[in-house]
């Protein structure tokens, strides 16, 4: 085991020696992740800030004037505009008003003759403001339905809680800390796969194909080291950099959840009582042969490459695959599949997924951790003995 720590040894001395790299590993992160969230949650306050104090402007159809006192009495929520040329649809998509209204001619007619009037509304529900101009509409009238109830129910002298027989009083049995833990059990093993696959693959490139490509791995092979211990040396780099990599992201996004959440306490405590030591044991445990597994791939495909190029090739679909099924994972329903217990890289995602939701399973949690240590293990033996072979090493 020696050897292989003197392989590792050597490819961080190599890599201390780049200052390009190290700062685009190391130090990147922590002014990327920030900046963009930070911006992010400008750009969000400052864009609800401008919707909050700007008038929808809508446009409204009401010959009858049932509606129109209850939308005028409230300038600063509701400016009512003329009718645009052309389809009113297309006036909605092209931004031309936030939302289109369109009464009964007879609506005040049924109205005094304790009838319902229909109301259309035009809506484009891809577009912020469009959808507040509707929610601001449904509140107006939920008051207005509530007046015009109460004056029928006086007219007849019936009680007032005649159309209120049942009073709905909701208690969230959540709080905010399985709330944040929901929502990180989905986000975060997808996180941690992507950036432990992609931190490993370009190290793993210049540690293997690019070693080829500097015409070094020859002279490594002339040293009195072990084959087996100069492979399992460039293995120990390589997953060393992909879980450096996952571990200064995860830190850097940690860091930067103040900037999203405006430094609010609630969500502070909420995110520090979802990540205590033992999710964050459990979670390092059953990651670390994941990233061993996904190290083995890449130090795989790129021993056997000619070049970089053809090892980037080789290596770049797997990110692919990792991505496909992290957003598997994170799709609703995919946990209460008993048999994705049993399906490699998926039950980890799956595992960790109910331990941040605070569902964490013991058994599904050591068939995850069984099967992928297994598989790492197994795939580190495969690895070494392909690698040992002089077609592997030196493709024509």
């Amino acid at each position: 085991m020696r050897g292989a720590l003197l392989i590792a040894k050597k490819e961080f001395l190599e890599l201390s020696k780049d200052r390009k790299t190290l700062f685009f590993a190391f130090v990147l992160p922590f002014l990327l992740y920030p900046a963009i969230f930070g911006m992010m949650a400008k750009m969000a306050k400052r864009d609800e800030a401008q919707n909050r104090g700007k008038a929808s402007r809508i446009y409204l159809a009401d010959a009858s004037g049932a509606l129109t006192g209850t939308l005028r009495s409230d300038p600063k929520r509701f400016e009512l505009v003329p009718k645009p040329e052309g389809d009113l649809r297309q006036a909605v998509r092209d931004q031309k008003l936030d939302l289109a209204l369109e009464a009964d001619p007879g609506a005040m007619e049924a109205l005094q003759k304790h009838e319902t009037f229909s109301l259309t509304a035009t809506v484009d529900e891809s577009e912020h403001t469009s959808e507040l101009a509707l929610k601001r509409v449904k509140e107006a009238l939920r008051n207005q339905e509530k007046s015009w109830i109460q004056t029928r129910l006086e007219g007849l002298g019936a009680s007032p809680q005649l159309a209120e027989p049942l009073k709905l009083d909701v208690k969230n049995a959540a709080d905010p800390a399985l709330e944040m833990g929901k929502v990180m059990g989905r986000i975060l093993p997808y996180l941690l796969m992507i950036m432990m696959y992609t931190g490993s693959m370009q190290h793993g490139i210049y540690a293997t194909a690019g070693e080829k490509e500097r015409h070094t791995l020859l002279s490594l092979m002339a040293t009195r080291l072990p084959r087996n211990q100069i492979i399992l040396g460039k293995l120990l780099y390589i997953f060393s950099m992909g879980v450096i990599a996952a571990l200064l992201n995860l830190l850097s996004m940690g860091l930067s959840i103040p900037f999203m959440t405006g430094g609010a306490t609630s969500s502070m405590q909420a995110l520090a009582a979802v990540a205590n030591p033992m999710t964050l044991g459990l979670t390092f445990m059953i990651m670390v042969p994941l990233g061993l597994f996904f190290s083995n791939f890449i130090l795989l495909m790129g021993i056997q490459a000619r070049n970089t190029i053809e090892a980037g090739s080789a290596i770049t679909p797997g990110i692919f695959l990792v991505v496909f099924l992290g957003v598997f994972t994170m799709a609703p329903g995919v946990d209460k599949m008993p048999f994705l217990t049993y399906v490699p890289v998926v039950n980890v995602c799956l595992s960790l997924r109910k331990l941040f939701s605070q569902q964490f399973d013991q058994l599904e949690y050591l068939v995850a951790f069984a099967m992928t240590v297994g598989l790492a293990g197994l795939m580190t033996f495969v690895s070494t003995r392909l690698l040992n072979r002089e077609k592997a090493l030196f493709k024509a």
